[in-house]
């Protein structure tokens, strides 16, 4: 076929390579990223001596696949800049200083660059130390692109000079666009090869939402397509030219991911162990990435598990390091152990709900409340003059407990937090109950009706509390008797110190430093 044979002498780029986006409108899928007024739009703009502002850093986070390297590209081109490319990947110091070296001698001969730093996210932090003054003087405009979560890739020096630029996951119907246009175009496919509607969608399942990675495909599938057809005829992609170049395909659309990913997450729920081992080996098998599953595990762990057993949620953590480290095919028994505990654990969504009671308190019911003075922390000795942190009691000096409020000035006692007869959580029902009702100070009940239950009935709230760690076993000792206000229960403290041991105890003591003071106030 003259697709290639036309082409025998010449050095031929991969298809991915030939079909990057020529302008920054072309890029699928990113239209917010690329729309006007957005970062990298301006950061594309030609400067000029009435340019006031523009960014000078941008991290481009996003999925494989995206566009992030293309953009980089894009935005050089249409800014007038140099290019210059590394990845952390193989990156060593001696190449870094290097490469800041010959931007440094363009800037002396009015030539501008754009350093572009791939997989930015393996980049050691003492290499990163000699990107931050270079940088912040602003001796080239920087793009560092990254699948990893900004926080954990950049140190925070770093990440703070960056406008962070979210790229998204390709749709379905962006990749179809992408591989159609791949077959016609010039630089592409020239028009030899025609796709089948199921190759088109075998090839976009593969992908995982990755352009090059479908690209790649196509042209693996184009190639055995081709070479069973005569020269000068078109060539059918059918669904065999794509499974006999991408092994192991089973079918699995990207309705099909969202579909089996809320079974997967509902059958842990639902306490059904085999279920969710069926969902995640479907998935798995299918080539879904097992950091997504790992996702959804500790997400349920926290959400629909939470206290009644809050060792779910460190078995998911670890099954997701795990996951991180080994990689497929190693990370699955470590994925399904945990999904498997998540599903069989006791059920309790009582810290999501109480979050979700706090956020429609401050968002919708204007609970913006100042911190009270006493909660402060003064920074300074303009802020200790003028009262912040005065009046603190520290629980501590008064054996665990001391009444005091602890919400927002103009904001009442709330409850958010309701403890579920699950699990473990069951055991804090009784506990937080009294612990509220001393904050109160009325009377606390023991609601396990246990040993405690009649002291409970005659004492004070700091007396029932202290009944209740007996009976709860390991729980903190309240006050002896709850005072009137924060202060009186200081003094009462205070004295009952004095009479037990001769001398006040120490308090408040200053710390030696303002770092100090704001772990100490924590």
């Amino acid at each position: 076929m003259s697709f290639y044979s036309d082409q025998a002498q010449e050095h031929l780029e991969p298809l991915a390579e030939r079909m990057r986006p020529r302008r920054l409108e072309d890029v699928m899928g990113q239209e917010e990223v690329t729309a006007p007024g957005s970062p990298l739009r301006l950061m594309a703009q030609r400067t000029t001596s009435s340019t006031i502002a523009i960014p000078g850093a941008a991290l481009l986070y996003g999925p494989p696949g995206t566009g992030k390297t293309t953009l980089s590209q894009l935005v050089a081109q249409d800014s007038g800049r140099h290019l210059m490319k590394l990845s952390a990947v193989n990156l060593h110091t001696d190449d870094l200083v290097a490469t800041l070296a010959t931007i440094s001698r363009l800037r002396r001969r009015h030539e501008e660059c754009i350093l572009f730093i791939d997989e930015v996210h393996r980049m050691p932090r003492d290499q990163q130390d000699i990107l931050l003054p270079v940088i912040e003087k602003r001796m080239m405009d920087f793009i560092a692109a990254t699948t990893e979560p900004p926080s954990s890739c950049l140190a925070p020096a770093l990440l703070s000079r960056c406008v962070i630029v979210h790229l998204h996951k390709l749709s379905f119907e962006n990749l179809e666009e992408i591989l159609d246009r791949a077959c016609v175009d010039e630089r592409g496919l020239k028009g030899a090869v025609r796709l089948d509607p199921e190759a088109r969608k075998l090839i976009i399942v593969s992908s995982g939402g990755d352009a090059r990675r479908a690209l790649t495909t196509l042209e693996a599938a184009a190639s055995r397509a081709i070479a069973t057809v005569s020269d000068g005829q078109v060539s059918i992609l059918k669904p065999d030219d794509v499974r006999a170049v991408v092994s192991d395909m089973a079918s699995y659309s990207l309705e099909d991911q969202n579909n089996m990913a809320s079974a997967f997450i509902k059958s842990m729920r639902g306490s059904d162990p085999d279920a969710t081992i069926y969902w995640a080996t479907r998935m798995l098998d299918a080539g879904e990435d097992p950091r997504f599953l790992a996702r959804r595990v500790v997400i349920t762990a926290a959400k629909d598990v939470g206290m009644a057993d809050p060792a779910a949620l460190r078995t998911a953590m670890s099954a997701w390091e795990a996951v991180e480290r080994l990689g497929m095919p190693d990370a699955r028994t470590p994925l399904l152990e945990a999904a498997v505990y998540v599903a069989v654990a006791p059920k309790s969504d009582s810290m999501f709900e109480a979050a979700k009671a706090a956020s429609d308190d401050i968002r919708i019911n204007g609970m913006r409340g100042d911190v009270p003075m006493y909660l402060r922390t003064p920074m300074d000795d303009e802020q200790q003059k003028e009262g912040e942190g005065a009046g603190y009691l520290n629980p501590h000096d008064f054996g665990g407990f001391v009444q005091q409020s602890y919400m927002p000035e103009g904001v009442g006692r709330r409850v958010y937090y309701k403890p579920k007869d699950s699990g473990t959580e069951h055991q804090l029902i009784a506990w937080v109950d009294s612990l509220r009702k001393f904050n109160d100070g009325t009377p606390a009940v023991d609601a396990t009706g246990g040993a405690a239950a009649d002291a409970a009935a005659t004492a004070t709230a700091g007396e029932a509390a202290a009944a209740g760690t007996a009976a709860d076993g390991g729980a903190p000792t309240g006050e002896a008797r709850p005072a009137a206000s924060a202060q009186d229960a200081a003094v009462s403290q205070q004295s009952a110190d004095t009479a037990n041991t001769g001398t006040p105890r120490a308090r408040h003591a200053e710390p030696d430093n303002v770092s100090d003071h704001v772990e100490e106030a924590a």
